[in-house]
């Protein structure tokens, strides 16, 4: 099997308080298509922010690519390979 390309392992974001993911954790290989679905504050956009960066994790870890969202320089190496469009 190959490996993914996405790995997302027991993350967890807070706003304040609320806890929008809670223990996330994915999976996604290469050529892989994933739908993300759910009702409105699920965090799906939360998760998609995470996943570029935009929004920093309290813990768990992600991996884009090989690399490892830790600081600023490893947000730089993403943003060479990974593109974000914005719904509005």
């Amino acid at each position: 099997m190959e490996s993914a390309i996405i790995k997302v392992e027991n993350v967890h974001k807070y706003y304040g308080k609320l806890h929008v993911l809670r223990g996330m954790s994915l999976s996604v290989a290469r050529s892989e298509v994933v739908v993300l679905i759910g009702p409105s504050g699920s965090g799906k956009s939360t998760l998609l922010r995470t996943l570029n960066g935009l929004e920093p994790i309290q813990e768990g870890s992600i991996i884009v690519d090989g690399i490892e969202l830790k600081g600023q320089k490893s947000l730089v190496e993403l943003r060479r390979e990974v593109g974000f469009v914005f719904q509005s």
